[in-house]
């Protein structure tokens, strides 16, 4: 049986936000950052620095217990695969800004970004409606990409990633409908002449 865990990065971030930015690396909330995220998963993906609207996401995650809901869904998705490996999330905060791009983000966390073995981040963006639903799908998913990247510690291929993502999405409830025919078609054109390319600029447009 899987043992997992969720790093409780929330309520830390909520105490670290509402500290003063004034004077920048040298700051109370950056220095109390530095201290924090030297010693504990998941924090390195905040913007320590960020504006309300992050500590407003925090406050809103606390309150629906996202933490607790991403618990239970990487404990149900790991049960439903016979997984026996640890996992351990976190639940972070990402707010888009000068140093973070949503959708640049979004595609290297899904394609070839490093992972921690045993390790997932359950993104989630500020100044965007939290809701139960979005946070287990979303746990449920990184806890799929923990095991996978267990079980194939390979470097990722197209064909790979995709298999991975396609699993994720497939047990944790798809947000974005069935693919129409055309995009089927398309994307198995593109498995056919790149699947086994572990080259980001293949596997990101695709």
């Amino acid at each position: 049986m899987s043992l997992v865990t969720v790093a409780p990065t929330l309520a830390a971030m909520a105490d670290i936000y509402p500290l003063s930015r004034e004077g920048g690396p040298k700051s109370e909330r950056f220095t109390t950052y530095v201290a924090l995220a030297a010693h504990g998963w998941g924090f390195s993906a905040y913007n320590p620095m960020a504006g309300p609207h992050a500590f407003e996401a925090v406050q809103q995650l606390l309150a629906i217990g996202a933490e607790r809901l991403a618990h239970e869904a990487a404990s149900e998705v790991a049960a439903g695969c016979a997984y026996r490996g640890d996992i351990t999330l976190a639940v972070v905060v990402s707010a888009q800004g000068m140093w973070t791009d949503r959708l640049a983000t979004e595609v290297q966390h899904r394609t070839v970004a490093a992972r921690k073995a045993g390790h997932g981040l359950v993104l989630q963006w500020s100044k965007e409606p939290m809701s139960a639903a979005d946070l287990r799908r979303e746990a449920a998913a990184e806890a799929v990409r923990v095991m996978w990247t267990a079980l194939h510690p390979a470097r990722p291929t197209l064909a790979s990633v995709l298999a991975r993502e396609g699993l994720a999405y497939a047990l944790a409830g798809s947000p974005f409908g069935l693919p129409a025919d055309d995009d089927d078609r398309r994307v198995a054109e593109a498995l056919g002449v790149l699947g086994a390319s572990t080259d980001v600029g293949d596997i990101a447009p695709v």
